[in-house]
């Protein structure tokens, strides 16, 4: 389990920048402005991509919080759950309810019913439009669901390596032979497993980064370019994700984090991201 010693600050300022890149996303999608160039064109729609980051981060964040006691079983499976699901349910009911309420139809009733239940992950190629993020969320409710098998697989640096290697051919399966896509848990296991992976490293990356600011953002620097450059594919993507989430842990608060007001943008970015 992390300690005071081992908190990440910076990681928070990480998940707000992202929060805030996905909603331009959003806002530059359901809009009509016409606005072309790098940034419109290929800059801000690429922001839809940080949701793997997410689930890189919460995989390292869930790791930070229960992988340790979920070890040495000193939280049982019962608490365990309960404690995850008492921060998430309420508000993601009253999200969804929202929802429901602006937008009302016998098929937001069902979605709604699906969403109410966590489950809603387990249901292949499901295509929920209550709530905009309602497919990250899904796929991070499953996530919970696999935690404790998630701390076996990454129980020891050999097996986890062997699994990060499974789950990334697993991921090219998907998109080449099963076609399942993102919204699917084994499409997205290769970034909880990159997450809980960095978890295993975490002290000797921790150092790596504070120890060499200049090179660890010379790499997130070049992989953000591999990822325009060479196109938004897993490799790419877990380039930069695991480029970034180094990068953050070696920053200390006032370096990458962000100081945002409390507001609905901060608790949605916090539940959406997974609060640990």
């Amino acid at each position: 389990m992390a300690t005071k010693a081992d908190r990440y600050e910076g990681i928070d300022g990480l998940k707000a920048y992202a929060i805030i890149g996905i909603a331009l996303m959003h806002v530059l999608a359901n809009g009509e402005y016409g606005i072309v160039g790098f940034v419109f064109e290929r800059l801000i729609p690429s922001f839809t991509n940080l949701v793997f980051l997410f689930m890189m981060v919460s995989g390292f964040g869930m790791c930070c919080g229960y992988y340790q006691k979920i070890v040495d079983q000193k939280i049982s499976v019962e608490d365990f759950y309960k404690k995850r699901y008492i921060k998430i349910w309420p508000y993601f009911a009253l999200l969804c309810a929202l929802d429901f309420v602006i937008s009302p139809s016998k098929e937001s009733l069902f979605e709604v019913f699906a969403n109410l239940t966590l489950c809603q992950g387990l249901l292949p190629n499901a295509k929920i439009s209550v709530i905009g993020v309602s497919w990250t969320l899904a796929v991070i409710f499953v996530f919970y669901m696999l935690f404790p098998f998630f701390c076996f697989l990454i129980g020891n640096k050999k097996r986890a390596w062997g699994v990060a290697v499974v789950a990334l051919v697993f991921n090219w399966l998907c998109t080449n032979y099963f076609k399942a896509g993102r919204t699917n848990i084994v499409y997205d296991a290769i970034y909880f497993i990159a997450g809980g992976l960095i978890f295993r490293y975490r002290k000797e990356l921790a150092e790596f980064a504070s120890k060499y600011k200049i090179v660890a953002a010379a790499i997130l620097l070049i992989a953000t370019v591999a990822y325009f450059a060479l196109g938004d594919n897993t490799l790419t993507m877990l380039f930069f994700c695991v480029a970034a989430l180094v990068y953050t842990l070696g920053c200390k608060r006032g370096v990458w984090s962000i100081q945002l007001p409390s507001s609905s943008v901060v608790s949605a970015s916090r539940f959406t991201c997974a609060t640990w």
